[in-house]
């Protein structure tokens, strides 16, 4: 990471090359974000209609918005096109990560920060140039993809004992992949006053969780998030974190 972090506290866009980063490389700059005190209060991913269907799941989390490319090798130009016309409309936040490990996205960057931004890049382990990307950016976050299934090496061969045969042990199982940030406490901490204790309306935070996908039409949301937020304080209308 180069030295110094954008603000607490500000407003992010979060605009992601989906064709160049994993579903799990998303989950850990989320929560980065999380971490640093940024509300990304726009999310956008960029990518072949293939590609942006795998991740799905993690997009709807997040509450991102998908944006198709016209063909292969069109997604960059896509990404920097939204962003620039974002930036004309006096719509992009003051913090801007570009979530890619693709250089070709530096000249963003620079024109960003000239325009006043501070602009993060989060750029999957092993994909990236790591120092020419901390020239172009504020701030550089390396994420990990999701891990490889390990490849254990065939054992020695060891010579014919006139012993009974034992059966062959099974094959040692891939550790699982590290478990995603908690989406409801991100959703949670996205809202204004959460994090300093005040007392958020559950109408509101009801309507978020049914519209990020994790929350039932039908389901009740107290009874949610009594089961998945210990944290919080909850009343018949209201919830606020626990001092």
């Amino acid at each position: 990471m180069s030295a110094g972090e954008a603000p607490a506290g500000e407003n992010a866009a979060m605009l992601i090359d989906a064709d160049n980063l994993s579903a799990t490389a998303i989950e850990h700059a989320f929560a980065h974000l999380a971490r640093q005190g940024l509300r990304a209060t726009l999310r956008r991913a960029y990518g072949g209609h293939e590609k942006l269907a795998g991740m799905k799941d993690c997009l709807l989390r997040h509450g991102v918005r998908s944006l198709v490319n016209h063909g292969k090798g069109t997604t960059d130009a896509l990404l920097v096109v939204d962003a620039m016309d974002l930036l004309h409309e006096g719509r992009m936040p003051p913090v801007v990560a570009i979530a890619s490990s693709d250089g070709d996205f530096a000249p963003l960057a620079l024109r960003l920060r000239e325009a006043g931004h501070w602009v993060i890049c989060f750029a999957q382990s092993g994909k990236s140039a790591d120092v020419d990307l901390t020239r172009c950016y504020d701030q550089l976050v390396s994420v990990e993809g999701a891990p490889a299934a390990s490849e254990a090496p065939p054992a020695p061969a060891r010579a014919a004992r006139k012993t009974p045969a034992r059966k062959k042990a099974k094959p040692a199982e891939p550790p699982p992949p590290p478990m995603p940030a908690d989406p409801v406490r991100e959703l949670l901490e996205g809202l204004d006053g959460f994090r300093q204790g005040r007392e958020i309306a559950m109408n509101e935070v009801v309507k978020r969780l049914r519209d990020a996908k994790l929350l039932g039409k039908s389901a009740s949301g107290p009874a949610f998030l009594r089961k998945r937020a210990p944290y919080l304080e909850l009343s018949s209308n209201h919830l606020r974190l626990k001092q």
